[in-house]
């Protein structure tokens, strides 16, 4: 009888660790959801960014060929293709073949979006004002 008694405070404690374990995972699954929806605000933002730059360098480009600038003009096709690697580079293959940023990957200098972006935006400001 004791034995069963045993078994049934055994079977009592792995039921209330399995709750506790399900909490967690709950909790961490909630934080991940959320941590994807400000990536996926930040990306949206970016995009908005870059349509922005895109349309200016657009309208410089045209500007550049009608006064015969194609140096500068190449220049700027060149920016663009880098910029647009960076990103495929970046956040593409993650993405893609995980359907979620990999864990595995080591935190750098532009490991969050949102910095890769103001970076990639302090650079384009710059060239600007060089222009």
């Amino acid at each position: 009888m004791s034995g069963s008694i045993a078994s049934y405070d055994q079977l009592v404690r792995q039921v209330e660790a399995l709750k506790k374990e399900n909490s967690h995972l709950r909790r961490e699954l909630e934080d991940n959801s959320n941590h994807l929806s400000k990536l996926e605000n930040e990306t949206s933002d970016m995009k908005e960014v870059l349509k922005h730059l895109q349309g200016k360098l657009e309208q410089e480009a045209r500007v550049m060929v009608s006064s015969g600038q194609t140096e500068v003009l190449d220049q700027l096709k060149a920016l663009q293709m880098d910029i647009t690697s960076l990103y495929n580079l970046k956040f593409a293959p993650d993405v893609m073949s995980t359907g979620r940023v990999a864990e595995e990957s080591p935190p750098g200098p532009a490991a969050h979006p949102g910095e890769l972006g103001r970076a990639t935006f302090r650079m384009l400001e710059e060239l600007d004002r060089e222009r």
